[in-house]
């Protein structure tokens, strides 16, 4: 928990602020091995008024030589591989921007800064992360479920 807390303020710190960007919704997941971090953020955008950027920490020791992701959204399950060239970041325990998800929105008010906690938690309740990944122990997988951090 102490590790959340620790990276979640370190995002809202380098995450800064501008006039539309003054909330967050966040839901987060941990194992032995990783945190998962997705944000409900607001942006300046035509098409859309919200973005959900998913971030991933390593926090084992050992060195990550391949990974695979897959998100379970609602409407989609973005996916991606890390190349071999990219752990650096990984393997210095830094968290790492896997993708931003531009959501097919159900009302251009849904989510928003004023969002009831009950709702965000019924429509994303079934958020989770899978992870796939090769170390010098050998392959791995796990999948993460990721949960709405309230803010008191």
């Amino acid at each position: 928990m102490r590790h959340i807390v620790l990276f979640l303020m370190v995002f809202l710190l380098l995450g800064g602020c501008s006039a539309n960007d003054d909330w967050v919704h966040t839901f987060t997941g941990e194992s032995d091995n990783w945190i998962v971090v997705m944000e409900i953020r607001p942006i300046e955008n035509e098409h859309t008024t919200v973005v959900y950027p998913f971030y991933l920490t390593k926090k084992m020791d050992s060195e990550v030589t391949k990974l695979y992701y897959q998100a379970h959204l609602v409407n989609g399950k973005p996916s991606g591989n890390i190349e071999h060239i990219d752990f650096e970041e990984f393997n210095q325990k830094q968290p790492v921007l896997l993708f931003r998800e531009y959501p097919n929105l159900l009302s251009p008010d849904f989510p928003a800064k004023d969002t009831p906690n009950e709702q965000l938690e019924y429509y994303f309740s079934e958020l989770k992360m899978d992870i796939k990944w090769t170390d010098d122990r050998g392959e791995h997988q796990e999948q993460i479920p990721l949960k709405l951090q309230k803010v008191p």
